[in-house]
């Protein structure tokens, strides 16, 4: 089962082992998560402190057992990850497909970055020369010239975004 980074643990909470969640918000209706190096636990409990999300996990009963997994990354299995409306994905879907600019092949998806109001798409370029490899650009994902498509995402191209 492949598993997706949905999160980090942040700072402890109370002492009764709580830790403040950094991550996805729907991470409290999993049955389960997987922690770094550490392997599955269960989630005991799960409610929000004003707009900080605070989990309990099993065997992590005190505020010291919670400060031994601060920073730790956090991941689900593909399979639990909420089923999403149609043309809609998670961002680890788009890493690797093919980016077409007018309809041409261009490069790939690289990554998607969190940027506040609009992430972003790191694309590296399809070439064989050094400097083309290296070269990556920066697309603003929520653009209305940035469709996703079946055989990739197909942008485009407006003056000045590829310069």
């Amino acid at each position: 089962m492949r598993r997706i980074e949905v999160g980090r643990i942040g700072s402890p909470y109370g002492l009764k082992g709580g830790f403040k969640f950094r991550g996805e918000p729907w991470v409290e209706d999993l049955p389960r998560i997987y922690l770094q190096d550490l392997g599955y636990r269960t989630i005991e409990e799960a409610y929000w402190v004003g707009e900080e999300l605070v989990l309990h996990l099993s065997g992590v009963k005190h505020r010291t057992d919670a400060e031994a997994l601060v920073g730790l990354l956090v991941y689900a299995d593909e399979g639990d990850l909420p089923e999403l409306e149609e043309g809609s994905f998670y961002y680890y879907q788009l890493l690797g497909r093919t980016v077409f600019v007018d309809g041409e092949p261009f490069g790939e998806v690289a990554e998607v970055q969190e940027a506040g109001a609009q992430d972003l798409l790191v694309i590296k370029r399809f070439g064989t020369s050094l400097r083309a490899l290296s070269r990556t650009y920066l697309v603003p994902f929520q653009a209305p010239y940035v469709v996703v498509k079946d055989d990739g995402i197909h942008i485009e191209a407006i003056p000045g975004l590829f310069d």
